[in-house]
């Protein structure tokens, strides 16, 4: 896949996979994914990053869990990582590496 497919595939992502929130919290939350992937690489780096699942919590908070990867070069395999990241009102609130391989439910939890 070309990196310039792989961008235009990431707004359509961003949109499916993030459910319940307002137009503004969807612009809001993609730029801090994006924020938040930029600084695990160096700059000029060709990187992308994918959805897995998503929750929400609120109307204005949600659970992500993302996989990124990083392409150092053309032959090489890319460098995978995986997050859960908290996002609330559209801004990173927290972010946590997990194994790629994790059984991760983004559900929320049932009472009892």
């Amino acid at each position: 896949m070309t990196r310039t497919s792989v961008l235009t595939m990431i707004p359509l992502l961003i949109v499916l996979g993030l459910p319940s929130l307002s137009g503004a919290d969807y612009s809001s939350a993609s730029q801090s994914i994006n924020a938040f992937v930029e600084s695990l690489y160096p700059k000029g780096s060709h990187f992308f990053w994918v959805i897995n699942d998503t929750t929400t919590e609120s109307q204005h908070e949600m659970v992500v869990d993302i996989n990124t990867a990083l392409q150092d070069e053309i032959h090489e395999q890319a460098k995978q990582q995986r997050f859960l990241l908290l996002i609330i009102h559209g801004e990173l609130f927290a972010a946590q590496k997990i194994p790629l391989e994790a059984n991760v439910n983004c559900k929320q939890e049932e009472q009892v």
